[in-house]
């Protein structure tokens, strides 16, 4: 039979939120660092994403004993050799966190940008906790760039509109480009993701390392004291 009208409008409805929850083009999703640096400060990102899937793989496998006692142990399944994701407590860099719904009546008034957002952790530690918000695009510009809002921190006034622009503005760009320039000029989030300046972008679009679409820019950031994320 045809779609009933109703079925229609919650078609149309999923495509919107869809895209709204995407990049704008197919993105491998995959800190507040100072500013990018190289990648040979002694850190060892592949170890470090080594144990995260180890982490992830044995998540999924005590799932599936939990689905189905009389498993055989060590059941191979696309799910688990997958390193799927998976919901945690556990606070760290390259975590994926979402807004609730539940919401003081005044904050959610004064920080709407929250409701249902989802937000990427570029940098957890004593010292700060820094992330980004993915699902809030935006029409705006810079440079000929399209910028997407990631937060109210350091966005410069750029989205408070009537000319009021100013101030410090930080810009993210995300990318999953594995060239030894890019690289170079970038900062790990987790395995296939990093971040770069808009002149680290730009430099590596001159360079032809990279093209515009490569990079999903981000202006401003969201940040939380220490202890504070963990208590909300």
């Amino acid at each position: 039979r045809p779609p009933l009208p109703c079925e229609e409008r919650k078609m149309s409805l999923l495509a919107l939120l869809s895209r709204a929850y995407l990049p704008p083009r197919p993105f491998s999703i995959p800190t507040r660092a100072a500013a990018p640096r190289l990648c040979t400060d002694g850190g060892d990102v592949k170890g470090e994403e080594d144990w995260r899937d180890v982490r992830a793989r044995l998540v999924a496998m005590e799932q599936l004993e939990q689905a189905d006692p009389d498993a055989p142990p060590g059941l191979s399944s696309p799910v688990v050799s997958g390193a799927p994701v998976y919901e945690t407590p556990l606070i760290e860099r390259g975590s994926v966190i979402l807004g609730g719904t539940q919401q003081e009546f005044g904050f959610a008034l004064r920080q709407q940008y929250f409701h249902k957002s989802v937000m990427l952790l570029l940098q957890h530690d004593d010292a700060f906790t820094r992330g980004i918000i993915l699902n809030r695009p935006s029409a705006m510009e810079l440079d000929g760039w399209r910028v997407w809002f990631g937060g109210d921190v350091a966005e410069g006034g750029l989205f408070h509109g009537n000319g009021r622009a100013g101030g410090t503005r930080e810009i993210v760009c995300l990318h999953s480009l594995t060239s030894d320039a890019a690289t170079r000029l970038s900062m790990p989030v987790i395995r296939g993701v990093q971040y770069t300046t808009l002149e680290g972008a730009q430099a590596l679009v001159a360079s032809g390392e990279a093209e515009r679409s490569s990079f999903w820019l981000f202006v401003g950031y969201a940040g939380w004291a220490p202890k504070q994320l963990q208590g909300e």
